[in-house]
């Protein structure tokens, strides 16, 4: 395999989240955090490359409020693994700027991936094999996402939106214009790109300045290989509840 992924989970205490840091996010029936948690853990251990897989969990809040938090559970069962990092930056904004400053300073090796990923996300099995399989496939890029947004379908913004199209061996994979707050890419890239996240610029605006000032090219599966977990913004052409673990 020769590359690590290491996944970088921003978490919040469940106490200070209970409605969500975004209370006008609606979401799914099906939704929760813990399921959230439980099936990217799953999806890890059933996954063939899982092994090449490290998780930190990026904690925002006290030693008391994780031990009070469903993630803890987690955290000291044997058949996961899972650093913790405890943070206190009391609100979204912070908590991923410190994370973006951790993975900076981390010793990870350049051609490594890491995915920097929120708390409400569901992914389907076998996402990590294709992640490993598009790094391997000689396409071009440099940012990825792992969520087919809906809304690229739909908002009058993106009328007439032109996507270049690739696949590799078993997926195909398009360009978009901006992702969301969870994303990958190699570690020298977000190196290289590290002055740009210091500008604290909110997602769409973040992948604007890296696409339009750094010429970066960001990629999204089509479907989709994990979806944000906004009640009509799933990633469409799949049944999610099919995978809430």
């Amino acid at each position: 395999m020769g590359r690590k992924l290491h996944i970088y989970h921003r978490h919040v205490h469940s106490k200070a989240d209970s409605t969500s840091r975004d209370p006008n996010k609606v979401r799914p029936i099906w939704f929760s955090y813990e399921a959230c948690f439980r099936n990217l853990l799953l999806t890890i251990l059933q996954d063939p490359d899982g092994s090449e897989v490290s998780v930190t969990l990026m904690f925002d809040g006290h030693i008391s409020d994780f031990v009070n938090d469903f993630s803890s559970r987690y955290f000291f069962r044997q058949d996961t693994k899972i650093d913790l990092q405890l943070i206190e930056a009391g609100s979204d904004g912070n908590s991923a700027m410190i994370t973006f400053g951790y993975v900076n300073h981390a010793e990870l090796i350049p051609g490594d991936i890491v995915y920097i990923l929120e708390n409400d996300y569901m992914h389907v099995p076998g996402w990590i094999s294709k992640v490993f399989e598009l790094y391997d496939s000689g396409i071009k890029f440099d940012y990825l996402s792992l969520y087919d947004h809906r809304d690229k379908y739909f908002l009058p913004m993106y009328t007439g939106l032109r996507s270049q199209l690739f696949h590799s061996q078993t997926h195909h994979w398009r360009t978009a214009p901006s992702t969301c707050g969870s994303f990958l890419a190699e570690v020298s890239t977000f190196r290289a790109d590290y002055d740009v996240f210091l500008r604290e610029l909110k997602d769409y605006f973040l992948f604007k300045a890296l696409i339009e000032e750094r010429n970066r090219v960001l990629l999204t599966p089509v479907p989709g290989l994990a979806t944000h977990c906004m009640d009509g913004y799933l990633s469409p052409t799949i049944d999610w509840t099919a995978f809430v673990f």
